[in-house]
């Protein structure tokens, strides 16, 4: 069994597919996206810093220029933008507020004791050494009091609510990592660094939830080793996915979408789809159409009904066509379950009715009563029950060359 990592797990629980194409088919891409690579100038920022705090303090200055200089050093044009309002200049200006606002913040660094930067940690999840896996600690430090800090840096634009970093499985399996390697974290702090805002959140795990966490580590890892068909799962992060030109709910799209028109329009699957889709408003169009028209004869139909009435007449010659009007009565028993409905049922069983109803057969019942099956006493009795709706039909036919 491999070992495993958080991006690992969580990147099969976002879109298996993509987890097959990164881990098992290991198709590597060198496309990477701006917000990516503003994270890892970033970070490389803040180990810089931190690298050499005991015996030697950064100015600002110090840490704006290292952070341009590493930006110019590793920028190439594979660097992807996928918002188009958006430029590079903008993001590398995010990237220098962010190291401006965390300098004024936390100078002069005192406040811990740096134990690792970058900090390789296993985690053994069950101590038997069957599920493993491996992390990188942006900062591991132990503040005055002994408790250990596990801090991690996000450049990311969206700040979460409170519940989601008191549930974030990744710094917990830090945690579980740090406490099998150091027996006196006892105490440990996890710590959120949401840069862009100048935000610090923080959230701590009692034992109890660990050992629920690992439960759940165990049961998705199981889950990926026993899977055999790796489907491809749509979301908002497909925007940001390396594998959109060989993914079958992507690659259409990457293939056509910076094609010139001439060629676009020529697209065999761009024409089908057009199609599809004038075809679906025309008929969307002539449904409406028909809507209409019903309405229409809903109205001609009880204006029919009223004229043979009139009329005393049942039926209606027009030049090719005859309307035949007939009624009928509907017999509307109570609804089951009612109380109106059990009294009902009782009756009947008391003059000796029901099975003749066929224990109630609004159809058999239907028949009795338009007939006058039974007598006109048993009728009355439950005739108080049920309710008579009177339907009018409206039926059209062609006239026969005789009635011409």
């Amino acid at each position: 069994m491999p070992i495993y990592s958080h991006s690992r797990l969580e990147c099969f629980e976002n879109c298996p597919l993509q987890f097959k194409f990164c881990y098992l088919d290991k198709i590597k891409r060198q496309e990477e996206g701006i917000e990516a690579f503003l994270g890892s100038r970033f970070h490389e920022t803040m180990e810089f810093l931190y690298k050499d705090i005991r015996c030697r303090e950064y100015s600002l200055n110090d840490l704006l220029n290292y952070y341009e200089n590493q930006w110019d050093k590793e920028y190439t044009d594979s660097v992807v933008i996928t918002k188009k309002n958006r430029t590079t200049q903008d993001y590398r200006n995010i990237g220098r507020k962010c190291i401006e606002d965390y300098y004024k913040r936390y100078y002069p660094f005192t406040q811990e004791r740096v134990l690792g930067l970058e900090r390789e940690i296993l985690i053994d999840i069950r101590g038997d050494g069957k599920y493993k896996m491996r992390g990188f600690i942006d900062r591991l430090s132990q503040d005055n009091d002994n408790t250990y800090e596990i801090h991690d840096y996000k450049t990311a634009r969206y700040l979460p609510e409170q519940k989601h970093f008191d549930e974030d499985r990744q710094l917990a399996l830090y945690q579980i990592g740090v406490q099998n390697a150091w027996p006196d974290a006892k105490n440990v702090r996890l710590i959120w660094h949401y840069v862009v805002f100048d935000k610090e959140m923080i959230s701590t795990r009692s034992n109890e939830h660990l050992e629920t966490l690992k439960d759940r580590i165990v049961t998705l890892i199981d889950r990926i080793e026993s899977t055999k068909e790796f489907l491809p799962k749509e979301s908002n992060l497909c925007e940001w996915c390396v594998y959109p030109d060989i993914c079958p709910k992507r690659k259409h799209l990457y293939k056509v979408d910076n094609l010139p028109a001439n060629e676009y329009l020529n697209d065999d699957g761009v024409k089908l789809v057009n199609s599809y889709a004038e075809i679906s408003e025309k008929k969307k169009e002539l449904r409406n159409d028909i809507d209409t028209l019903d309405d229409t004869l809903e109205k001609i139909k009880e204006a029919v009904i009223k004229y043979a009435e009139k009329e005393n007449i049942e039926i209606i010659r027009g030049s090719d066509n005859k309307l035949k009007i007939s009624t009928k009565q509907k017999v509307v028993c109570p609804a089951k379950g009612s109380q109106e409905r059990e009294e009902l049922e009782t009756v009947l069983r008391a003059i000796n009715k029901w099975n003749e109803v066929c224990e109630l057969d609004i159809y058999v019942l239907e028949k009795i009563v338009n007939e006058d099956t039974w007598d006109a006493e048993i009728i009355d009795k439950i005739r108080k029950f049920i309710k008579i709706e009177v339907k009018n039909n409206v039926t059209l036919s062609k006239l026969q060359d005789k009635e011409k």
